[in-house]
């Protein structure tokens, strides 16, 4: 079988749809499968089948002539079995209507502005009816995670039969490391809990700050480390929330993965309270790491750690800081949460997901 990826996200594992595209186009090489990244872009990594789009001149600052016409040429010349987008680029679903031999098969990850109604403005309503007709042309559809899966049928009105599920993979970087590997983490920040999200309302920081007023109370010692890009804008936030305990806040903006694999191993616990996820990696990431895990207990979070990790109402900020402390101050409950969470992250191997993924691949062309 010939797969077409597109690309245009890289494979660039610092980042989520980088280090999406090169697990599975990794996981499927090492299946057999004849796997090709097509994007207009460079990608400077040896040993990866690339095909570079041709690049036309944009119209109004925009790419539309290369997403749509070039990637769609780019494509049918190498005449693959699959075309999988990755995620909806918009204006490259602009292509999809093109007749082709190929199947077609697209990945969604969530949909933020039909839940969460305040982010549809004008341009979301604009994206989100060119992903309401591109989906007339597509012939599977990829969900990525069992939550997504019934928001794609609800609300965008896809037949349930043609949506499947497959997770997103675990990069293996995320690992449980030995004691002496986190030493320096220990030593830098000390006693601490542990959060990965940018400053964003979806990902609850008014919530996650005034949960730790109540958590720093219950433990003289615990600090709060947070990375996250555009955390400097919630300086303002901490000092008004938590007084006498904002120096007991440590914020870092960008890491390198090395360091935040260590970060996770070396935590208490890792508080992930979102308003909305389409999936939620942090949640697995911090499993493997062995890293027990307290997050929201809705949408995709409630289906990834319930029953593994503690699931807390994220907009009620007392239940959040209560169920922390009791993981914190509980070595035994949190040593079962460890436990369950390694268990756990294996079902996310990159390498199994990919042999679900080329299962979902071979049914989708068998029908075609």
């Amino acid at each position: 079988m010939k797969v077409a990826l597109f690309a245009y996200a890289g494979v660039d594992r610092s980042w989520s749809l980088g280090r999406l595209t090169y697990l599975f186009y990794t996981g499927l090489n090492s299946l057999g499968v004849d796997t090709y990244l097509v994007s207009k872009y460079n990608i400077n990594q040896s040993g990866l089948k690339y095909i570079k789009i041709k690049r036309y001149p944009k119209i109004g600052k925009k790419d539309i002539l290369t997403d749509v016409f070039s990637t769609y040429s780019t494509v049918k010349k190498l005449k693959p079995n699959v075309y999988h987008l990755l995620y909806p680029h918009v204006s490259s679903l602009l292509s999809l209507p093109f007749p082709s031999s190929y199947s077609k098969v697209l990945t969604i990850h969530d949909l933020k502005p039909l839940i969460v109604k305040e982010f549809l403005d004008r341009k979301e309503k604009t994206n989100i009816s060119i992903l309401k007709f591109s989906l007339m042309f597509i012939d599977r559809v990829i969900a990525i995670s069992r939550s997504t899966k019934e928001q794609i049928v609800q609300l965008l009105g896809v037949d349930e039969d043609k949506v499947s599920v497959v997770y997103n993979p675990l990069d293996p970087i995320f690992r449980k490391l030995n004691e002496d590997e986190i030493v320096d983490i220990r030593q830098k920040y000390g006693k601490f809990i542990f959060n990965l999200s940018r400053f964003d309302k979806l990902k609850n920081p008014v919530n996650l700050i005034k949960s730790f007023k109540y958590i720093a109370s219950c433990d003289d010692n615990i600090r709060l480390l947070i990375v996250g890009a555009f955390w400097h804008y919630g300086k303002s936030l901490i000092e008004n929330e938590l007084g006498k305990y904002k120096d007991r806040v440590d914020i870092i903006e960008r890491i390198e993965n090395e360091t935040l694999v260590k970060i996770y191993n070396a935590s208490e616990a890792f508080l992930f309270p979102s308003i909305y996820e389409g999936f939620g990696m942090p949640i697995i990431e911090a499993m493997a790491c062995g890293t027990p895990v307290i997050t929201s207990n809705r949408w995709s979070m409630k289906e990834l750690a319930e029953g593994v990790g503690e699931l807390v109402e994220p907009e009620d900020p007392v239940d959040i800081a209560e169920k922390t402390c009791k993981v914190i101050s509980d070595k035994g409950y949190r040593d079962q949460l460890v436990k369950k969470g390694l268990e756990k992250a294996k079902q996310f191997n990159y390498l199994d997901l990919s042999k679900e993924l080329l299962n979902v691949y071979e049914i989708t062309v068998g029908k075609k």
